[in-house]
């Protein structure tokens, strides 16, 4: 028995602790992740919450840079309670 929990500290001592690159693009693959997904699932958004996804999109996506200044947000009407 005493060998199977000298494995088993010898295993737990070999788990990598991600870095703090690792983890924020972690984060970042979550954020578009849950952005495309409400972006694509069909169900009505709030301007807030359609807001929220275009700025993760706007924010980290690399492809999409035909001209930066324009503003995909301008013509969308948001709520008026502060949000």
């Amino acid at each position: 028995m005493s060998k199977k929990i000298e494995s088993n500290e010898r295993d737990i001592t070999h788990i990598k602790t991600p870095t703090t690159k690792e983890k924020a693009d972690q984060i970042v693959d979550m954020l578009i992740t849950q952005a495309h997904s409400r972006l694509s699932s069909g169900e009505p958004l709030t301007a807030s919450e359609m807001k929220v996804c275009l700025d993760i999109c706007k924010t980290y996506s690399s492809g999409i840079m035909v001209d930066p200044n324009i503003d995909l947000l301008k013509d969308l009407p948001f709520e008026h309670d502060g949000t």
